[in-house]
């Protein structure tokens, strides 16, 4: 049974061969128009044959591209960050679905980035799953994705803060809950007393906020130096500091190793000094000795600036040292700071310039 198969299938090949010869052979005004050949195809009627069972390039070209992109397709392989252990930072790519692309940067710790200006949402969790919203931002949209992603973990927003009373730091949405949102009293003062300023600016920069809540914060008690936030989900230790705005405030999560530093010390803005004070570049100088000396004191290892990446490791020093060569290089006709490439950047710079030397 065997031979006669094997007898077979050779006589099939044989005569597909003979018929493809005959046909190759046949006169020129008897052939019709030649089709087109598929490339790795034979000749004549074998090629056909083969065609018929051999994609073309065309098609494994497609294929291989179409597998190329669910490979690197956001989600798949992909993670929505960016980590240099050299620089120690870590850095949002642009947020695929807005606010929903947390990381973790420490224990119960989570940073999602908004697209515009690099500003940072912070989420402080709880062992039972509250969480502690501060800065959230910066469209409406990307607040919803934070409260969809909140959601869907199966946390609850419980509470806020707002590190500083300017309009992108004051935003909210009803989804975040109704639990207290706290500043420090100044920073709440500002709000109220700038209140439609700030709706402006948010309109321009970002509108379609809910404005019934833009900017309702809740004043912690004036003290002098840093105190315990009237939150019970975790310790976390209010800081309060000038060089920004008045009102400015970072959070100290202790176990954690973690600074949420508002405004400063950030790798993508130079310092933004606070020109109504009577002492700006003082009191931002002031600002980052006070916050070195409690980083040092508590072993933080991680900063969230409120704008760009969070601060990892040796990266941390490196931030305060750029921040304080930008301030000694202020008066200088020439200041050599990476930062400035920005457009943005350079005409603050200029602004700041121009203020300081009146």
């Amino acid at each position: 049974m065997t031979w006669t198969w094997l007898w077979a299938l050779l006589g099939v090949g044989v005569g597909v061969v003979v018929m493809d010869r005959w046909l190759a052979h046949r006169p020129e005004r008897a052939r019709p128009r030649e089709r087109e050949r598929r490339p790795g195809g034979g000749a004549g009627a074998l090629g056909e044959l083969i065609a018929l069972f051999q994609p073309g390039v065309r098609h494994l070209h497609e294929e291989q591209e179409r597998q190329r992109h669910d490979v690197v397709l956001p989600g798949d392989a992909d993670p929505p960050w960016d980590v240099d252990l050299d620089h120690g930072t870590a850095r949002m790519t642009a947020p695929r679905v807005p606010g929903r692309e947390l990381v973790d940067v420490a224990p119960g710790v989570w940073v999602t980035t908004a697209v515009r200006w690099a500003s940072t949402t912070t989420l402080v969790v709880a062992p039972d799953g509250r969480c502690l919203v501060v800065d959230p931002g910066l469209t409406a949209a990307e607040i919803e994705g934070v409260a969809d992603e909140i959601a869907a973990r199966g946390w609850t927003a419980s509470a806020g803060f707002s590190t500083h009373p300017h309009w992108d730091h004051l935003l909210w949405t009803s989804r975040l809950g109704s639990g207290p949102r706290w500043a420090t009293a100044d920073a709440v003062e500002a709000a109220r007393s700038h209140r439609a300023t700030l709706l402006s600016e948010a309109d321009a920069e970002a509108p379609g906020h809910d404005h019934t809540l833009t900017g309702r914060l809740t004043a912690l008690p004036a003290v002098p130096g840093p105190s315990v936030l009237p939150w019970t989900g975790r310790q976390v230790m209010v800081v309060p500091y000038r060089g920004h705005c008045a009102g400015s405030a970072a959070l100290l999560v202790p176990d954690a190793g973690v600074l949420v530093a508002g405004d400063v010390l950030s790798d993508t803005e130079i310092p933004l000094l606070d020109l109504d004070a009577d002492g700006p570049v003082t009191d931002y100088r002031t600002t980052l000795d006070e916050l070195e000396a409690l980083i040092s004191e508590h072993g933080v290892t991680v900063v969230v600036p409120g704008h760009g990446a969070v601060a990892v490791g040796p990266e941390v020093a490196r931030r305060f040292a750029a921040d304080r060569a930008y301030l000694a290089a202020l008066g200088a006709a020439d200041v050599d700071d990476p930062r400035l490439a920005s457009a943005e950047m350079a005409a603050l710079h200029e602004a700041q310039q121009r203020a300081l030397s009146r």
